[in-house]
């Protein structure tokens, strides 16, 4: 592979090539095409669309991001000297990227110029090399949005593969929190939380495969009642079973209040079984929960003392019902529960 020994300048072939080597060579192949530049050729400017990431072959580049695009632009005092080895605009792979700044030949030199489409059609080819492209990209775009200074030049990005999902299972998130009244719905969300951890476990490519506890359920990992706010934040979607008792409870409607106001997805699900029904909320359900009727005198004391208004609680509430329910029965063959918990899984959105 004569390509090969630039492109593993970069810690995404690095790894690649022990991997899948298959994969690498398609790439070489396949998805890249060698680009000639002349001693001081603008090769491309601020701004404009990026199709693919750059590996110098050979000869001396110079970037800077000061500036307009153009020859003035190129020669200002903040330059990133760009040699052999050397690589630019990763983010294309992962993303919709435009150049950050201007790159300028400062002699003559070659450029292997890494197409971003044919790039993904050869990583799909090679089943290894999809399953690592997903991890990584996951973790460099984790870095990328976490840089003070996003350039085309970036800085490197360690390529253990415990530190590629570090930032994923140290962080302490969450896909998924399910809230629900366990005196109703404690055998379901056991299932629930078992159905939906393996269905993610078992595809590599899912958002939350990385994630140390992709499906949060209290009953099993909260221990401090405190901390069950921290948990609901730090989620992406709530959840919420919904059964007769659950807009009675006090600390589910504190979750919906804190998943309200930190902008988490909720994903509304109604419990289906014999002799149990789920009624909506009405307007009269409202006016009884402001009256302090709807709620026992301890629980309008925990969310008062949580600091949380009738008005914004029920404005909390509201939003969850502007999602189309859709069920979950516990009591149907397995088949349909697994159609019902693929279901619910796509409503569930990755932030």
């Amino acid at each position: 592979l004569v390509r090969a020994p630039v492109l593993k300048g970069s810690p995404l072939f690095a790894k690649l090539s022990q991997v899948s080597q298959g994969a690498v060579r398609c790439c070489c192949h396949q998805a890249i095409t060698p680009r000639v530049t002349l001693a001081r050729e603008i090769c491309f400017g601020n701004g404009e669309v990026c199709t693919a990431m750059s590996f110098v072959e050979f000869g001396e580049f110079r970037y800077n991001m000061d500036g307009p695009s153009g020859m003035s632009a190129c020669r200002s005092s903040s330059l990133i000297v760009v040699s052999r080895g050397d690589f630019l605009s990763e983010a294309v792979l992962w993303s919709k990227w435009e150049h950050t700044g201007c790159l300028e030949a400062e002699t003559d030199g070659i450029t292997l110029e890494l197409n971003a489409e044919l790039f993904a059609v050869q990583v799909m080819n090679h089943e290894s090399a999809l399953f690592f492209a997903v991890r990584y990209a996951r973790s460099f775009l984790w870095h990328l949005n976490h840089l003070e200074i996003i350039s085309d030049v970036l800085p490197p990005m360690s390529m253990d593969s415990e530190s590629l999902a570090s930032q994923w299972t140290d962080s302490g998130r969450h896909l998924v929190f399910i809230s629900h009244f366990k005196a109703e719905a404690g055998t379901e969300a056991a299932l629930v939380c078992q159905a939906l951890s393996s269905m993610i476990e078992e595809d590599p490519t899912h958002p939350g495969c990385d994630l140390a506890a992709p499906v949060f359920l209290d009953s099993d990992i909260l221990i401090d009642l405190s901390k069950l706010q921290e948990h609901v934040r730090r989620s992406d979607n709530l959840l919420v079973l919904l059964t007769p008792g659950l807009l009675s409870r006090p600390w589910c409607l504190l979750e919906i209040y804190t998943a309200w106001v930190n902008d988490v997805n909720f994903v509304p699900v109604v419990v289906e079984r014999p002799g149990t029904a789920f009624e909506y909320p009405t307007e009269e359900f409202y006016r009884r929960l402001h009256t302090g009727k709807e709620l026992s005198e301890e629980g309008m004391k925990i969310i008062s003392n949580e600091g949380v208004t009738l008005d914004q609680l029920e404005a909390a509430i509201r939003q969850v019902f502007l999602q189309i329910a859709p069920p979950f029965s516990p009591h149907k063959s397995a088949c349909i529960r697994q159609a019902e918990l693929k279901d619910i899984l796509k409503r569930c959105i990755c932030r």
